[in-house]
This record gives C-alpha cells, sequence and structure tokens, in this order.
C-alpha cells in the first residue's frame, strides 16, 4: 500500500506542476494592466505605477514570475493581494464557506443518487425507472446556471420558499437550496450509474447461486449486489468531492456565496493573478487527496483489488 500511494503521489507531480502552469500563463495572457485596473478610473503616476509593478514582480518576464510563484508557494507563502491582504488569509476565509456547501452538495447527490438508482435498478422497466430517468434526464440537460436562476425566481422571489441570497452567516438554511442545485447534476448522472450497475449485476450467475444456497434477498443485495455495484459509483463521488468546490463558481455567484469561487470570479475581474492560481493550486491537491481516498477504499469494497 506504501509504494502504491507514494508512486501515486509521484505521477500527480507533474499534472499540479502542469495545470498550475496552464493557469498562470492564461492568467498572464489576460488583457488590460491589473495595476491601472487598481486605480479605475483615475490617472495613475507612472513612478508609482512601476514600484508596484516591482514589488507584486509584474516588471518580470512570465516564467520568472511562475517560478517566483512555485518557490513561495513551497513554504504556504502565496504573497499578498493588491489591497495588500495576505493571499492565504483570503483562501483561508472563503474556503470553509465552500468546504460546507461541497459537502452538503456531496450528502444530497451521494443519497439521493444511491437511493433512487438502487430503486430504478431493482425495478427496472416499471413506472417510477421511466419517471426518475426523465428527471435524472432533465437534470444533466439543464446547465446549473438555469437551475439555479428559475429555483431562485419562483422559489425565492415568487413563492418566498427559499432565501433569494445567502447571508455571510451561511445557514443550513440558507446553503441547503444552493447545495442542492450544485450536486444535482452529479446527482443525475450517480443515479443512471447506480441503475446501470444494480441491474446488470443483479442479473449475474453469482446472484442467483447464492440465492439457490438459501440466502435471502436482503443478504444477497447488501453481501453482492450492491457491494459490487458501488465501485463505480464510490470513484465517481470520490473524483467528484473535489470537482465540486472547483465547480461551485457559478452557484455562489447565483446566491451570492462568499466562498472559493465566489473571490475566484472577483479575482480574475481585478487580474489578481497570484490569488487565482494559488485557489487553483489548493483546489488541486484536494483533488487529489480525494483520489487517493477513492483509491484506499477499493480494497475495503472489493478484496480481489490488490496494491503492488
Amino acid at each position: 500500500m506504501g509504494k502504491y500511494l507514494l508512486r501515486r503521489i509521484l505521477q500527480m507531480i507533474p499534472v499540479v506542476l502542469g495545470a498550475t502552469l496552464l493557469v498562470y500563463a492564461l492568467v498572464f495572457a489576460l488583457p488590460g494592466d491589473p495595476v491601472k485596473a487598481m486605480f479605475g478610473d483615475k490617472p495613475v503616476n507612472e513612478a508609482v505605477a512601476a514600484q508596484i509593478r516591482a514589488e507584486y514582480n509584474l516588471d518580470k518576464p512570465f516564467i520568472i514570475q511562475y517560478l517566483l510563484f512555485l518557490k513561495n508557494a513551497f513554504t504556504l507563502d502565496f504573497g499578498q493581494t493588491f489591497a495588500g491582504q495576505p493571499v492565504i488569509a483570503e483562501i483561508g476565509r472563503a474556503f470553509p464557506v465552500t468546504i460546507k456547501l461541497a459537502l452538503m452538495a456531496f450528502v444530497f447527490e451521494a443519497v439521493f443518487g444511491v437511493v433512487f438508482g438502487i430503486i430504478s435498478g431493482l425495478k427496472k422497466g416499471k413506472w417510477y425507472d421511466s419517471v426518475i430517468l426523465i428527471v435524472s434526464l432533465l437534470l444533466i440537460s439543464v446547465p446549473t446556471f438555469v437551475t439555479g436562476f428559475a429555483g431562485q425566481y419562483f422559489l425565492g422571489v415568487q413563492w418566498s420558499l427559499i432565501p433569494v441570497t445567502v447571508s455571510a452567516d451561511t445557514t443550513f438554511g440558507e446553503m441547503l437550496f444552493p447545495a442542492m442545485v450544485l450536486g444535482s447534476v452529479s446527482m443525475a448522472y450517480i443515479i443512471r450509474l447506480t441503475r446501470s450497475e444494480v441491474s446488470s449485476n443483479i442479473a449475474e450467475d453469482y446472484v442467483r447461486t447464492a440465492r439457490a444456497k438459501g440466502m435471502s434477498n436482503g443478504s444477497v443485495m447488501l453481501r453482492h449486489v450492491l457491494r459490487n455495484s458501488l465501485i463505480p459509483v464510490v470513484t465517481y463521488l470520490g473524483q467528484d468531492l473535489g470537482a465540486l468546490m472547483g465547480g461551485a463558481m457559478i452557484t455562489e455567484q447565483i446566491f451570492n456565496i462568499h466562498g472559493v469561487g465566489f473571490l475566484t470570479y472577483q479575482s480574475i475581474l481585478k487580474g489578481e493573478g497570484n490569488l487565482v492560481v494559488s485557489i487553483v493550486t489548493i483546489l488541486l491537491l484536494v483533488f487529489v487527496i480525494c483520489n487517493l481516498v477513492v483509491d484506499m477504499l477499493y480494497a475495503a469494497l472489493d478484496p480481489r483489488i490488490r496494491y503492488e
């Protein structure tokens, strides 16, 4: 296990470096001058602008800027924003909000996705199987921002059932509907994936053999069908937890949630390249950790899997 994890971590290093380099290049290529954007419509003194560029290494070539960023990132020193605030402090304020939103979305998609997927797989061809498939197809087809704006308008504005926006307190009640919006597409994929696995595994020979040996239907489902069916589902869920945190930008913008997605969007508008790349780097590390956890769960679900 130790050698396997070490090999996976070493394989992730070039992925993280390549991703950060790509994001840094995209931010560097954005049009406009971030220093002039700091002053808005006010005239900029060239001497002051040159001093700011030198302070933030904006006067150096792209590759030098990137190497300086990597050097400081190894010590968790991500520098300061143009407003003089430590980048790590800005991320630290936004990160717990996004973690809360992502975990609520994760629980929502995992519970409802697996439950409805099992129901649909066991009752394949029934009318509620068709209803579940149609609803999941609609959720996959409709973009998240459409679902969010539609729910916000009808449930929040017209019927006053949910808060229109989320306050700074980010209470459970305020975050519930945004979490459902964020996890809706993934839930639809989990429903269809679980349905497919359950319906195929239930027809396997080992299930018929277990029933012929006298095992109860509940034992067959728990020990054989569900255990084998959940392996690809766990794989998807483990990868999706990191993706939920990275994909929260649209949901956070719709509901005014001041998390990592909101901070990233505002940083792009302001030309805060250092802050954007720092956020992406941390999210990549979260995604890598989630993938490693999923790999370790394989052995618990399927004893046939061995790590070399």
